[in-house]
């Protein structure tokens, strides 16, 4: 499965006569906030509970999401230099609802104990799966910008940190059958480069990002039809390619602009089931992307 946060450069430039304006063609002003709201969309890692008699999943979710993401973001650029810093947060949710198959409680629908991979028939009722998954962060960067008669171009360094909560809870008739969470944390840094220009006479900067985290997965479910409570835990090293691209327009004298952006994970945890074996956590690799509003508060 193959599958996008944020972009704001902070950058000098050439504007027409090739007369430098300011440290940005995005903004000249030594701070700067502004706040985006848009959409959201998720390509994670598919999630499945139980089987029917012939094999194919009584629930499912391909878990490929829109929903809704702010951002707020900060700039303080310090003017005859070459340097700013710069601070984003973003929070993003999507849910989806799937009905699955009806359940004679004989046996036509089972599911593996996550504490213990041992099948259990699913009561009879109907089925069904709401999923949740919450994703926020922030970033902190440090900006060098150079001019160029190509425009500004920038490179620098962040912190950057990322969370995913994730939340399926499965249902038979009017009982719950299961509910399982399944939270990760990426912690670490960023390394990107930027251009600053001008694209169809409007300011515009396109950033390239690459990060590096450590991840943090935990896994947890509650007590159910499918037994006891269970929970699990892993770490690994994931990487991220990200890109950005920024336009900003003056609209009444309020500042406007778009931003489009894409982030690829190598890794995103994933539940995993097997027969006669706790439920464990896997990884598959991962896309958000995002289409932001953005207005300069």
């Amino acid at each position: 499965m193959s599958r996008i946060a944020f972009s704001l450069t902070l950058v000098f430039c050439l504007i027409g006569t090739g007369k430098v304006w300011g440290q940005s063609t995005i903004s000249n002003s030594p701070f700067e906030l502004s706040t985006g709201q848009g959409l959201w969309g998720a390509l994670l890692p598919a999630y499945s509970l139980g089987e029917d008699s012939g094999g194919a999943p009584a629930l499912s979710d391909s878990m490929d999401a829109l929903g809704y993401q702010g951002d707020l973001k900060a700039v303080r650029r310090f003017l005859g230099t070459r340097t700013s810093f710069e601070g984003r947060a973003f929070y993003a949710t999507a849910e989806s609802t799937a009905n699955g198959g009806d359940s004679d409680g004989a046996g036509n629908l089972t599911a593996l104990s996550p504490s213990t991979g041992t099948s259990e028939v699913i009561p009879a009722g109907a089925t069904r799966l709401r999923s949740d998954v919450e994703n926020y962060g922030f970033d902190i960067l440090l900006r060098d910008t150079w001019i160029t008669r190509f425009g500004g171009l920038s490179a620098g360094c962040a912190f950057s940190y990322i969370g995913f909560d994730q939340t399926f809870n499965s249902t038979v008739g009017a009982a719950d059958l299961l509910r399982e969470k399944l939270d990760s944390d990426f912690r670490g840094g960023k390394g990107f480069v930027g251009w600053d220009g001008c694209f169809c006479g409007h300011p515009t900067n396109i950033d390239l990002l690459f990060g590096f985290y450590d991840m943090d997965a935990t896994y947890g479910s509650e007590a159910g039809t499918l037994g006891p409570e269970a929970d699990q835990k892993m770490t690994k090293n994931v990487t991220t390619i990200e890109t950005n691209f920024t336009t900003r327009r003056d609209f009444r004298e309020i500042q406007v602009g778009t931003t489009f952006g894409i982030t690829y994970f190598t890794d995103l945890p994933m539940i995993e089931r097997n027969a006669n074996q706790p439920v464990s956590i896997g990884t598959e690799d991962a896309v958000t992307l995002k289409f932001l509003f953005e207005i300069l508060l």
